[in-house]
């Protein structure tokens, strides 16, 4: 991430120290004034990113839209939740620092709000939040949660549930009619998390894959050496390393192809140029 850390360099002391901590804690608020307070979950609608409402005046929309917390009337499931996207946000934020981690959070506002506005579809936060926790699973995938405080569970399978949900919603999209602005909608979870972790997937799947190449090519060599019974034999005199194990041998470098001549003729022989 060179260009990430061009910007920190420029502008990192420009950032909102414990962003997720304001998020939660603001999340929460509006959970208790509008289901304890209020007693409605409809002034929620109030909050959410309409596009045509930001457009005559309501602004706001686009910061509370990122508040709005779990939609449900289980104090208990928005608990667990809201602590759940806290560790999630806090330890993203303890690993890249402040700046690093503000701008991933605002590259998914950011995005969420123009897709928003291109395809003039209703948001909230729910595609910041799990962007952050594919990030989480990406850095830990060995970190293991307890799902509903019971369950022990690593993150990386939660991670791979979360990539099933978003090609299953791209699917549902296209069955059902929802064309290219379905599909788009449903990928702005990724959007940052493509900008942060593309680069660096590709290079360990390039790695990887060399790695898979060489061990083969390896491995083939190894089965043919156990087939002659040597590993390698003078052009020469015919002598091999199974014939006399301390004899030395050598690749002669001016001779055309892999050529193997013993310690006695590898500077006694005609050069093979053909």
């Amino acid at each position: 991430m060179k260009w990430l850390n061009k910007l920190e360099r420029k502008f990192g002391k420009y950032y909102i120290p414990n962003l997720m901590w304001l998020v939660i804690s603001l999340s929460a608020l509006v959970y208790v004034i509008t289901y304890f307070i209020l007693g409605n979950f409809n002034y929620i609608n109030k909050l959410v990113l309409y596009p045509e409402a930001v457009m005559n005046g309501e602004i706001w929309r686009l910061i509370t839209f990122v508040l709005i917390p779990p939609l449900s009337g289980n104090l208990l499931v928005v608990i667990i939740t809201l602590y759940f996207e806290y560790i999630v946000g806090t330890n993203l934020e303890n690993v890249w620092g402040g700046f690093k981690f503000n701008v991933y959070f605002f590259v998914g506002v950011i995005s969420t709000i123009i897709i928003s506005f291109l395809t003039g579809t209703v948001a909230t936060g729910s595609a910041v939040t799990l962007s952050l926790f594919l990030a989480f699973a990406k850095l830990f995938p060995e970190h293991t949660v307890l799902l509903f405080f019971i369950v022990p569970i690593k993150m990386k399978w939660l991670g791979y549930l979360a990539w099933a949900k978003i090609i299953f919603d791209i699917v549902y999209s296209l069955i059902h009619g929802g064309g290219f602005i379905g599909v788009i909608v449903c990928l702005i979870p990724i959007i940052n998390y493509l900008l942060f972790f593309a680069k660096s997937d590709y290079k360990k799947r390039k790695v990887r894959t060399n790695s898979v190449i060489k061990m083969s090519e390896y491995k083939k060599k190894s089965i043919k050496t156990k087939k002659k019974g040597y590993r390698y034999k003078c052009v020469v005199c015919g002598i091999t390393d199974k014939d006399d194990s301390n004899m030395l041998f050598r690749y002669c470098s001016k001779c055309k192809g892999d050529q193997v001549y013993c310690e006695k003729h590898i500077y006694d022989h005609e050069h093979i140029i053909e």
